[in-house]
Formats: structure tokens, sequence, C-alpha cells
């Protein structure tokens, strides 16, 4: 079974550093949305007028933000390591919540009381 968890994580791992350079560049639903209304060139508006136009700067900002590494120049590295980061966070949390709830599920105990 550790075996199996093991070769599970590093393909999990090799798939997320590999895949996540396949990531569309295209806006997401949400941001196709908000940019109704609005000419953009290069991801940049240009005119118009639409809701993203009041948006600012990412609020908390962080290294995961546009999905790349904001301290790294290279953008496909950039991309592999959050593919990578990504999936171990979620793997950390996803194991965190199920050690909490396998705790909580403990086997009730048999009295043996010697008797058949």
């Amino acid at each position: 079974m550790k075996k199996f968890l093991i070769t599970g994580t590093v393909v999990t791992l090799v798939l997320a550093g590999f895949v996540s350079l396949f990531a569309s560049a295209s806006p997401d639903g949400l941001e196709s949305v908000l940019l109704t209304g609005c000419e953009t060139t290069d991801g940049e508006i240009t005119g118009g007028s639409c809701v993203l136009q009041a948006a600012g700067e990412h609020e908390i900002g962080g290294a995961f933000a546009d999905y790349g590494m904001s301290f790294l120049d290279n953008e496909i590295l950039g991309a592999s390591l959050a593919g990578i980061l990504g999936a171990l966070f979620t793997l950390a949390a996803s194991t965190g919540l199920f050690w909490l709830l396998a705790r909580g599920r403990k086997a009730p105990e048999t009295a043996d009381d010697g008797t058949a």
C-alpha cells in the first residue's frame, strides 16, 4: 500500500508539473463576463466600458497570482512549479482532512468477558 501511495504521489507531481504548461492563457468564464463591453489587446483593456475596469491589482497578490510564480522570470518554470506546489498543497490539505475525519471514527471496542 505504501509503494502504491508513493507512486501515485510521484505520478501526480510529474503530471502537475507537465500538464500545467498547457493551461489556457484565455480568460476563464468569470473573467470573460467581466470583460463584456471592453476592447482588449494582449490581455490589456484598451477601450470600451466593462466591470473589470474598476478592478485593481490582486488584493492579496502572492506567489501564485495568474497561475505562475511571481518571483520567477521564466514563465515555463513558473507555471510548472505552480502546478507542482498546487498539487502538494492540495495533497497536504486533503491528507490532513482525511486524517482528522479518520481520528473521529474509531472502531468500537468489543467487550470480551470470556463467555461463549
